[in-house]
C-alpha cells in the first residue's frame, strides 16, 4: 500500500519531560558566609640576584624590574653577538646601535666601510648613554624592529 500526505499516520504525541522541583531555600543564618580573616602583609622580598645567561659578560650590579631584561626577568638570548655604539637613546627602553663593518669590492680590489643602524632593548640595569660601545644578543621579536637586547655596557668610545 501507498501512503500519500494526506493519508500519513503520525504517532501519538508524547508528554513532555517534567523540570525538576525547585530547590528548598537556605535558613538566613546559614547563607552568609564566616568573615574572612584579614591578609597578613607579605614582607617584600629583596631582588633576586642575577640569573646566569651563558654568555661570558660580567653581570650587572643594579637591580631591575624589567620583564625584559635577560640578567633580571625571563627573556633568552640566543644566536649571534654583535658590537656597536649607542646613538641615540630616546625611546623608552630601547636604544639605537649603529655598527660598522667593512664589505670588499671585487672589481676594485679595495674594501669599502658601510654602517647599519639596529634597535636594541635597554635594560635599565645597565644604565646605557649616546657614545657607549655596547654588546648585543640576539632575543626573541619584542617588537616589529626589535629583536637584539644590549648585554654588556663596554663604556665610552675612545
Amino acid at each position: 500500500m501507498r501512503e500519500t500526505a494526506k493519508e500519513k499516520v503520525t504517532a501519538p504525541k508524547e508528554a513532555a519531560p517534567r523540570a525538576p522541583a525547585p530547590r528548598p531555600k537556605r535558613p538566613a543564618a546559614a547563607a552568609a558566609p564566616a568573615p574572612a580573616a584579614p591578609r597578613a602583609a607579605t614582607p617584600k622580598s629583596e631582588p633576586a640576584a642575577p640569573r646566569d645567561i651563558g654568555i661570558d659578560v660580567p653581570r650587572p650590579a643594579q637591580p631591575c624590574t624589567d620583564q625584559h631584561c635577560p640578567f633580571h626577568g625571563k627573556l633568552n638570548v640566543r644566536g649571534q653577538a654583535l658590537e656597536g655604539v649607542i646613538v641615540t637613546t630616546r625611546m623608552q627602553r630601547t636604544v639605537v646601535v649603529e655598527r660598522e663593518y667593512s664589505r670588499y669590492i671585487q672589481k676594485f680590489e679595495r674594501y669599502e666601510t658601510r654602517t647599519r643602524r639596529m634597535l636594541a632593548h635597554a635594560p635599565p640595569c645597565l644604565t646605557l648613554a649616546p657614545g657607549h660601545r655596547v654588546t648585543l644578543m640576539e632575543c626573541r621579536p619584542l617588537s616589529k624592529t626589535v629583536s637584539f637586547v644590549v648585554i654588556h655596557n663596554r663604556g665610552v668610545r675612545a
